[in-house]
């Protein structure tokens, strides 16, 4: 960093000293991308954002919070950012996105593998009633519609677990969650077939608008994003975590309604 630049930081009260721990808030139920097991802070998003600011030249420390209190958190700028984040309209007005996400996943209809058809569109919602996890954002098609009810659910273990005993007609989840559901539990796997593509979104680590830290460690995240997937690191993460864009892909899509893979985000 050049003398100028460093007393430009100085001067706006957003330069990060090489030695200091900048607090970044991780979600701590939302395996396999960020969770809290074991008392460690674990998952591939995890993995994601500490190997980027490593790259990028920042000391982080990360700490759990349910979603919801670490958005609250980083809002008020408590917190210097949380993950994991959808691009919605909202969340760009609250918050810094950076332009680098940290990755991109389906967000899946999922039934019981009984239900008659292979696969739906959105116009045959109506009526039903879908599980949905408190707090999340499944994608403006989607979050906007009113053709059915939602049921709130706190995890989308218990969304899963409602379609099972009947109590409501599907569940709405990312694909690579749904997935490391049937792994964990043994009595979901081969349940559950995929309906309908809600979304694809990009998830994003936010950053707090007021945090006197988040112009810098913008920077510094990107710098250290491009870097990881320029030498290898960002993919061998992905692969750790077995993170790849699945076959089983459902045959609709829920902002066009046809048939044939999803629009790409």
């Amino acid at each position: 960093m050049s003398l100028l630049s460093a007393l430009l930081l100085l001067s706006s009260g957003s330069y990060v000293a090489a030695d200091e721990r900048i607090r970044i808030g991780a979600e701590d139920d939302w395996y396999p991308f960020s969770a809290l097991r074991n008392e460690h802070i674990q998952g591939m998003s995890v993995d994601i954002v500490r190997a980027a600011f490593a790259a990028g030249g920042a000391q982080i420390e990360l700490q759990s919070y349910p979603y919801t209190r670490c958005m609250q958190l980083s809002l008020k700028g408590v917190l210097a950012g949380c993950f994991n984040t959808t691009p919605t309209a909202s969340t760009r007005a609250q918050y810094l996105l950076p332009e680098e996400p940290l990755f991109s996943d389906d967000i899946v209809l999922w039934a019981r593998k009984d239900y008659p058809l292979a696969s739906i569109t959105p116009t045959q919602l109506a009526g039903h009633s879908i599980a949905v996890t408190s707090g999340y954002e499944y994608g403006t098609g989607f979050d906007s519609d009113t053709r059915f009810k939602r049921v709130f659910v706190r995890r989308d273990l218990h969304g899963f677990r409602m379609v099972e005993h009947n109590r409501v007609d599907f569940v709405v989840a990312f694909r690579t969650v749904a997935h490391s559901l049937f792994r964990e539990y043994n009595d979901l796997t081969d349940e559950f077939k995929p309906l309908l593509i809600v979304a694809r979104p990009k998830l994003y680590l936010s950053f707090s608008r007021v945090n006197p830290h988040s112009p810098t460690l913008i920077q510094q995240f990107d710098r250290g994003m491009r870097a990881i997937r320029a030498d290898g690191r960002y993919l061998q993460i992905l692969d750790h975590w077995q993170h790849t864009q699945s076959a089983d892909q459902p045959a609709s899509n829920y902002t066009t309604g046809k048939h044939g893979k999803p629009d790409a985000r």
